[in-house]
């Protein structure tokens, strides 16, 4: 996936306006598959301290506004950037990028970032041996998610299931918190041993 997102960012480099700090397409609460949970959920436990205690306090900030039906942001954003953009999912590393997918009429038709190919011509740029395959990428991941299912005792079943960004933040933090429990338990019942 990188290789294809890297191939088309040089390719399309003067129509592209994405860079870091540009966050308009992380407005929205994303879900993902389980297999995609996994890695974010591996991620956010990575984070320094400081920014994992943010993202958090994001989280439930973004299931608030939701309740509210207030618009959001992903709770992984820190300064519009995104705190684990080496593990992010397959929706965010195409996002601007032009993508080739099926419409709903059954045709094939090219969506992108209405901030970039905004240029005189710059449509006409657009190559069709050049564009991120979406449907193609999405089964592709699709297949990956079902395998890891599997794998993992999940079941077939959970393989349609996505969860939202918040949520896996938000249990990511909890399994942590309760290895910490657990951890001082075991601690104080090390030391009522050694008395």
């Amino acid at each position: 996936m990188d290789r294809l997102t890297a191939k088309l960012q040089a390719r399309y480099s003067k129509h592209l306006v994405c860079r870091a700090g540009c966050a308009g397409c992380c407005r929205h609460h994303l879900s993902v598959f389980p297999v995609e949970a996994e890695e974010a959920r591996a991620a956010i436990e990575t984070l320094p301290a400081p920014i994992r205690a943010r993202v958090e306090e994001q989280a439930l900030e973004v299931i608030k506004r939701e309740a509210r039906g207030e618009p959001v942001a992903c709770p992984l954003l820190i300064n519009d950037r995104c705190s684990i953009y080496e593990s992010r999912p397959l929706i965010c590393r195409t996002q601007g990028l032009p993508l080739l997918m099926e419409a709903e009429d059954g045709e094939l038709e090219v969506d992108f970032c209405p901030l970039n190919f905004t240029g005189a011509g710059a449509v006409d740029d657009l190559d069709e041996d050049h564009l991120a395959p979406l449907d193609a990428l999405n089964l592709r991941l699709s297949l990956l998610n079902l395998e890891h299912c599997r794998e993992t005792g999940l079941g077939d079943e959970a393989s349609g299931e996505r969860m939202k960004m918040a949520d896996i933040i938000l249990k990511s933090q909890s399994e942590t918190m309760e290895v910490d429990r657990i951890d001082r338990i075991v601690q104080d019942c090390g030391e009522l041993f050694e008395s």
